[in-house]
C-alpha cells in the first residue's frame, strides 16, 4: 500500500480516538481542556491528509490520554 492510502486510511480511526478521549476527558469535568484540544484536532483533520496531520493528531491524542489520566488520579469532587 502507498504511503498517502495508508494514512487515508489511518486518519478516521485516530481522529475517532481522539473524539472519544474528548468526551472521556468531558465526563472527568475537564470540559475546557477537552474542548480545548478537541478544536485543534478538528483544525488538523480539516487541513491536508498527510502523515505530518497523522503526527499532530497522535500528539492531540497523547495530550487527551495524559489529561485523562491526571483526572482520573485526582479526587473527586463532592458538591
Amino acid at each position: 500500500m502507498n504511503p498517502d492510502a495508508e494514512v487515508a486510511e489511518a486518519l478516521p480511526r485516530v481522529y475517532r480516538r481522539v473524539l472519544d478521549a474528548a468526551a472521556r476527558l468531558e465526563q472527568l469535568d475537564a470540559r475546557r481542556n477537552a474542548a480545548r484540544l478537541r478544536r485543534s484536532a478538528i483544525d488538523v483533520y480539516g487541513g491536508p491528509w498527510n502523515a505530518k496531520t497523522q503526527r499532530s493528531l497522535e500528539g492531540i491524542l497523547a495530550r487527551l490520554e495524559a489529561a485523562i489520566a491526571e483526572q482520573e488520579r485526582r479526587p473527586l469532587r463532592v458538591a
